[in-house]
């Protein structure tokens, strides 16, 4: 049986993690946070900043901002369109 491919929210947050790339990411309520992404599932993410780990869970998150492109980021799942 084949494993489903990964989504593009997972092959993103991946690849910011292996990369260890710096992100902000802004909260549903306007709140800014700056770190570099720990580990992620399905639910939540761990941010790790000055020395201190966050968890965030995902249904809080606005939008996750990159401070450079990260390599290999593409879609995975096919795009329909609107």
């Amino acid at each position: 049986m084949e494993k489903p491919a990964p989504s593009i929210q997972d092959s993103f947050l991946n690849n910011i993690r292996r990369e260890r790339v710096v992100v902000t990411i802004f909260l549903m309520g306007g709140i800014k946070l700056t770190g570099k992404l720990k580990s992620f599932d399905r639910y939540s993410l761990v941010l790790e900043s000055n020395n201190q780990e966050q968890l965030i869970f995902k249904h809080a998150i606005a939008t996750v901002a990159v401070s450079r492109p990260a390599h290999s980021v593409s879609p995975t799942v096919p795009v329909t369109e609107a």
